[in-house]
């Protein structure tokens, strides 16, 4: 009988492992199941719970994210040659459509 145990026990220790997940402060999380999102995106942070095995967890960020180009020299219309700089700022402010629009 204690042999039967053990293999319960670690089977059930990792289920349980397997079904839980942890959303930090500066991120949000969306939940697909077989590929499709599940329910509404979760922004709060905490100890959350799903399915084992079935459905997954994509975790996006909250934050400013940051794009810096190189910089390059463009000529003018008088064939002087600038330098320019390009940046980009942006926020993901709907995870569920950004999940939907850029998969991959």
């Amino acid at each position: 009988m204690k042999r039967l145990m053990f293999p319960l026990i670690v089977i059930v220790v990792l289920v349980l492992a397997n079904s839980m997940y942890v959303v930090k402060e500066p991120e949000q999380v969306i939940i697909t199941q077989f590929g499709k999102p599940v329910g509404d995106p979760v922004l709060t942070p905490g100890l959350k719970f799903k399915l084992p095995m079935i459905q997954h967890v994509h975790r996006f960020e909250k934050r400013f994210l940051e794009w810096d180009g190189d910089p390059n020299q463009l000529p003018t219309r008088d064939k002087r040659f600038i330098w320019v700089n390009m940046y980009a700022r942006w926020r993901i402010t709907d995870p569920l459509l950004y999940f939907q629009r850029l998969r991959d």
